[in-house]
């Protein structure tokens, strides 16, 4: 297991990720859901997609809770951003994060076959 911390930009792309063309949320909302974000799409970019997201109807409510919160915390990075506090954008990457990653296991166990009955 790695304990190597992941840097602000590693964060960025791995929320960027899930919403790209065959990022884990772009597929699980398609076809109701926004659509993908560029790559290289800032943070506001990001909190929008990620709100949008979550009002696609598709996911489970849990899911849409969670990806409200990743979107403020990547909004509170942004306005972050223009302070001299690197930390404090750091630990807001980390949270959209964290809430990121929650989201995606609220939708797989609402799809494990445990859940379906």
């Amino acid at each position: 297991m790695s304990t190597a911390r992941l840097s602000a930009a590693e964060i960025v792309n791995e929320l960027l990720s899930a919403l790209t063309d065959d990022g884990w949320l772009t597929t699980s909302t398609a076809p109701a859901g926004p659509g993908p974000v560029a790559q290289n799409a800032g943070l506001a970019t990001v909190a929008q997609a990620l709100r949008t997201h979550s009002r696609a109807g598709v996911l489970p409510p849990g899911a849409a809770r969670e990806l409200v919160r990743a979107a403020d915390a990547a909004d509170r990075a942004q306005e972050l951003k223009s302070t001299d506090n690197p930390a404090a954008v750091y630990g807001e990457l980390g949270t959209a994060l964290a809430h990121l990653v929650q989201a995606r296991g609220v939708c797989v166990a609402a799809d494990s076959p445990e859940s379906a009955g």
